[in-house]
């Protein structure tokens, strides 16, 4: 399930993935109204997980539920498998009402006595008269609340004007919509039936068995029995939803089906389109078939991304659909990239399922893997072997904070059940086995994950089933080199050296842990790396020698090369998930001569690394700022946006109020010309990566350039777009919006919050936020963040504005003001708190741009003690903090170079700019 809310950086993806989340609880949580104990006779509830002692077998549920209220009623049965004498049985369940609870053994029924846990999600039903071995049955009248304020559990959206209820369940929210065992390991079988108001459909993750018409009007779904799953892959919608029929999918010819809201579902033609398609190529690359009876994929408004639920996919409405007229080429991709990720799910996940939290990344690792090997073959010039790269040097990022989790982490309370869903677990893990497969070969890592689906197909698994099914195919033991990089955090710098004497010309490796300027080495970390070696043979031919460096020193022989290479490259396509720094000669030999022969991948590798080195002060911020500069002429649309990342080292953090206007000059004029010459209107004939680059080249050059011909242009069009949409072409909306608010005065404000207040459409009214969520005016910035509060605007979709605030060092500082002065407003104890208190841990990224010591203490001082009282928090707080340490350390050792770097550029004629790949 990845997080694909628009972002204003990563920290605000990790905010928005939890704060459409869960409702604040009332102060005092609905428990039983039937057979409740004293609280005196309460058994000791679970802390984290259940007993193992009763399991279930399996759960019918019926559900009454209207969506235009937030009550519903359920009833559960479940069937149980008692495997030791016990008084009492232990299930999760969050704010729900129990009405009645019955608990039947050998035909006899007997009424159970329920307990509520003063801490956690439990709720026990106790007789007096112990179960026995053998099975037994437990029945649960009871009532729960569909929210309007978040997208976890079950909650309520209003969409054009019609009400529908939508569910998220992962990782642990099915309990707040049924008493249930929320745990993977618990995989059994489920069935559904709906009682719903007229006018209004039900669907989950069966097909239907029948329908029919209740005494009150409304309609009874009834749905098939699923095959066996844990609760969090569950899910339904209810509401007056239309239907696309796609083309049957896969090799069972599965009835396949995009859902959308009312009137929608010519928005949802690309993705009937494509879907078939990428299960098909799924199927062929694992040798098994989709094994669902069914494939919907149903739009919800305000989820945070997309959920692989089996037989019932959810998307993002704005991800998943687009008229026609407005749909854009990045939107395609995205939704594809995407559902590529998710339907990989349902072999990574549903059919072979983690099973418990500390293995998540044998389902977001390997779905977020199988994605780039997968669009490769579909879809061979969407670039994603390069594109593989990019996300690997985001991840070595994320992992370049001594706070970061390990892949494999393990899980000993509620909190770090929160923080597994990141960039470590679906990046980083990604990476590693991308690693591990060039290792290994291909082939072989094909069948090892082979052999482990068929082997645990509809059960659960570890890695270590995982890691025995590899090493069976390989031939060897994998586990010494994947456990040191699941079981410890960090990634290693490997240093080359090119030594050519007497003998055979040869590269020496030696290996560290890379970290940035700002942390401290915990000690001495070692891994076993796969490393190979690409280097010149002669005659332009190059060769590749490989190894695993598995100590702190390692030789690789170049048994091809007759003479001294011209030059080596010790990381080959970008394979390895390390940093590589050259010394001595091999680096003036690769600036040299090897430049130009080097893969698109391994270009795009090494300006990631050359950036990674400055941030740890291995090398002058000057140098690499130099190298973003040159490289940022070339023709591919992958080195140019690469060269972007680097920018991060003359950001407006670093320099004086003195130096914004040189810094704005250098954007201007690197960027500029290839920004003017593609204009805001794409032109007929040109590339798919020409479209891609346009907005971004225009964006970074007007907004940050502030290039006066692109910001005059982007102002006019901008208002133009403001009373008819077509003005701009859909690649160029944020493009546009963007410059023009950066730039923007408060006339222009003020046409902008007209128009969102009266805009119907969330998806026009999402850019119209986004649009005022990049003002730089502070007082223009703290009007806007009144929409937060305002009623009849969903805080659901303002409430990131102030994150966005957050980046600018103009406007961070009313970010953290209107954060910290409304705390309690926005997650507080009260349930008329905007967000759910679990949104509380991730508030600190409010202060994850500063880069100053009394901008740390201030966050340290507010957010410390509320943190240890919020999900995930204490992590997160850890991990904001190291990165303003960081800043402020880089900031101290490379100022001087950045400013020296502006001192120096002399503007030269730009070279004539080539076509762009």
């Amino acid at each position: 399930m990845p997080n694909l809310l628009r972002p204003v950086a990563l920290a605000t993806v990790a905010l928005l993935s939890a704060c459409g989340a869960r409702q604040t609880p009332p102060a005092t949580e609905p428990v039983a109204t039937a057979a409740e104990a004293p609280s005196t006779a309460a058994p000791t509830p679970p802390t984290l997980r259940l007993p193992k002692d009763v399991r279930p077998k399996g759960y019918a549920v019926e559900l009454t539920l209207d969506p235009k209220a937030s009550a519903f009623q359920g009833v559960a049965e479940i069937g149980l498998d008692v495997s030791k004498p016990t008084t009492v049985v232990w299930l999760h369940g969050k704010n729900l009402t129990v009405k009645q609870a019955t608990l039947t053994q050998g035909g006899t029924p007997r009424e159970a006595t329920v307990h509520k846990s003063e801490a956690g999600d439990f709720l026990g039903f106790s007789v007096k008269e112990p179960l026995t071995l053998g099975t037994a049955k437990l029945r649960i009248v009871y009532e729960g609340v569909a929210s309007e304020k978040e997208t976890d559990g079950a909650f309520r959206v209003n969409e054009g004007g019609d009400w529908y209820v939508f569910t998220q369940f992962e990782p642990i929210d099915a309990r707040r919509v049924f008493p249930c065992f929320d745990e993977p390991e618990f995989k059994v079988p489920w069935q559904f039936t709906f009682h719903v108001p007229a006018g209004n459909v039900a669907v989950t993750n069966t097909p239907q068995l029948g329908e029919e018409a209740r005494p009150d009007g409304g309609r009874t779904y009834r749905f098939g029995r699923t095959q066996p799953l844990p609760s969090y892959l569950i899910a339904f919608g209810v509401g007056p939803f239309d239907f696309l029929e796609a083309a049957d999918s896969g090799q069972k010819k599965v009835k396949t089906r995009i859902i959308t809201p009312r009137g929608r579902t010519v928005e949802g033609t690309y993705a009937a389109k494509v879907t078939p398609e990428i299960l098909a190529a799924l199927e062929a690359y694992f040798g098994i078939p989709y094994a669902y009876e069914k494939l919907d994929v149903i739009a919800v408004p305000l989820l945070g991304g997309a959920m692989e639920h089996p037989g019932l996919v959810t998307f993002n409405s704005r991800l998943m659909l687009s008229k026609p007229e407005e749909d854009s080429i990045s939107r395609q991709r995205a939704f594809s990239e995407t559902q590529v990720h998710e339907l990989g799910h349902q072999w990574f996940g549903n059919l072979v399922t983690l099973a418990w939290w500390d293995d998540l990344w044998l389902n977001e690792s390997f779905a977020s893997w199988v994605t780039p090997r997968i669009v490769e073959s579909w879809q061979p010039t969407w670039d994603a072997p390069v594109e593989r790269v990019q996300d690997r040097s985001r991840s070595l990022d994320s992992d370049s904070l001594l706070s970061a989790r390990r892949i494999r982490q393990p899980i000993d309370s509620a909190n770090d059940i929160h923080n597994a869903f990141d960039g470590i677990t679906y990046g980083k893990g990604s990476a590693v086995l991308t690693m591990t497969e060039e290792w290994l070969g291909r082939e072989v890592f094909r069948k090892g994950i082979q052999r482990y689906m068929k082997k645990h197909a509809h059960a659960n698994a570890t890695a270590k089933d995982f890691l025995d099914a590899l090493s069976a195919e390989a031939g060897q033991d994998v586990t010494g080199v994947l456990s040191t990089f699941l079981d410890q955090g960090g990634a290693p710098l490997v240093t080359a050296t090119l030594e050519c004497g007497a003998g055979q010309p040869k590269v020496v490796l030696t290996q560290q842990r890379y970290l940035r300027l700002g942390s401290k080495a915990p000690g001495p970390q070692t891994w076993k790396v796969p490393v190979c070696v690409k280097y010149a043979v002669g005659n332009n031919k190059d060769a590749k020698a490989c190894t695993v460096l598995e100590g702190e020193r390692a030789e690789v022989a170049l048994t091809e090369a007759k003479t001294c290479p011209a030059w080596v490259f010790p990381n080959a396509e970008g394979a390895g998930f390390f940093r590589i720094q050259l010394a001595g000669e091999a680096a003036k030999k690769l600036t040299k001569a090897g430049m130009a022969k080097l893969s698109r991948a391994e270009r795009v590798a090494l300006l990631g690394d050359v950036r990674a080195l400055a941030l740890a002060g291995a090398l002058p911020a000057s140098e690499a700022l130099a190298l973003a500069e040159r490289s940022a002429h070339d023709p591919d649309r992958a080195i140019v946006e690469s060269t972007m990342e680097v920018l991060d080292l003359v950001s407006m953090r670093l320099l004086p109020e003195s130096r914004q206007a040189d810094r704005a000059r250098f954007l201007r004029e690197t960027y500029g010309p290839r920004a003017r010459e593609l204009g805001f209107v794409p032109r007929k004939g040109e590339s798919e990566d020409t479209r891609l680059l346009r907005p971004r080249v225009i964006r970074l050059a007007g907004r940050d350039g502030a290039d006066p011909k692109l910001v005059a242009e982007a102002k006019g069009l901008a208002d133009k777009w403001l009373t008819n949409p077509a003005a701009v072409d859909p690649e160029m909306v944020d493009a546009v919006l963007s410059i023009a608010a950066a730039h923007g005065d408060a006339a222009f404000q003020q046409k902008l919050l007209t128009a969102v207040r009266a805009e119907k459409d969330r998806s026009r009214r999402g850019e119209m936020i986004f649009a005022l969520s990049g003002f730089t005016d502070p007082e223009l910035v703290k009007q806007n963040l009144g929409l937060v509060f305002e009623k009849g605007m969903d805080p659901r979709e303002t409430v990131w504005m102030a994150f966005a605030a957050s980046q600018h060092v103009k406007t961070q500082g009313v970010a953290f003001d209107f954060v910290t002065k409304n705390y309690d407003k926005l997650v507080g104890d009260s349930p008329d708190a905007l967000l759910p208190q679990d949104a509380a841990g991730r508030l600190s990224f409010v202060g994850r741009a500063f880069c100053g010591e009394e901008q740390r203490k201030a966050l340290a001082d507010f957010f410390t003690p509320r943190a240890e009282k919020a999900p995930g928090g204490p992590r997160t707080l850890a991990q904001v903090l190291e990165s303003v340490d960081q800043c402020v350390a880089l900031k101290a050792a490379q100022a001087q170079s950045v400013e020296s770097f502006l001192d120096g550029r002399v503007t030269h004629p730009q070279p004539k700019l080539q076509k762009t790949r």
